[in-house]
């Protein structure tokens, strides 16, 4: 099937605000609400003031384009704090060093690119116009431009503690974070929480 990837900035500079807002705003993903309000009410916003860039993907049904699926992706540094970075098995901390440094507050800050949005539109769902390893072949193609022009060495995610959601991201690559729950702990035992809420992911950007 054939994918029309629009940039929302494409969209922005070639017709009305107020009719963009109007198409996107239609977006449903009743897996996760954040995604359907971000769309509608943010996506824009962050557009315009370079916060993130967000890519619709349409695909032809019943004589139109439909928006299928969307994804927004950002230029942010990952930062760990310096109690949850005692907490991460000294293995893993020999792999991510390479990737960051050490901020004033001891927190350790890696330079990352951040998949901010990502979800398919529950409009089309029964029609299955889309899988969700098709779109994040999209956005894996979108984040390698973004690495090769700006840099970093690291993608990550923030996700609900959902098993088929931790299936899905493990299954295109990513890793989930892990951490101890004391520090003399001989093993990881708990997923990271981000100050969201949410569980954490990674992947390396040289990966995709």
């Amino acid at each position: 099937m054939a994918f029309h990837v629009v940039a929302l900035n494409a969209l922005l500079k070639n017709y009305d605000e107020h009719i963009i807002k109007k198409e996107i705003s239609k977006f449903q993903c009743s897996l996760n609400p954040d995604v359907s309000y971000f769309i509608a009410t943010k996506a824009i916003e962050f557009e315009k003031v370079g916060m993130a860039r967000t890519t619709l993907v349409y695909v032809p049904f019943k004589g139109e384009d439909v928006l299928v699926g969307y994804f927004s992706i950002s230029n942010k540094s990952l930062s760990i704090s310096k109690h949850n970075w005692s907490k991460i098995t000294k293995s893993v901390r020999r792999k991510l060093l390479p990737m960051g440094y050490k901020t004033e507050q001891d927190n350790y800050n890696l330079q990352s690119i951040l998949l901010g949005q990502f979800a398919k539109n529950d409009c089309y769902r029964q029609q299955k116009l889309i899988t969700g390893n098709e779109l994040m072949s999209i956005a894996n193609e979108k984040i390698k431009v973004a690495w090769h022009v700006s840099g970093g060495n690291l993608l990550y995610l923030e996700a609900e503690n959902e098993p088929h959601i931790r299936d899905f991201y493990i299954n295109n690559g990513f890793s989930q974070l892990f951490i101890k729950e004391k520090v003399n702990d001989k093993k990881p035992n708990r997923p990271y929480v981000t100050k969201n809420g949410l569980q954490l992911y990674i992947k390396k950007l040289s990966d995709l």
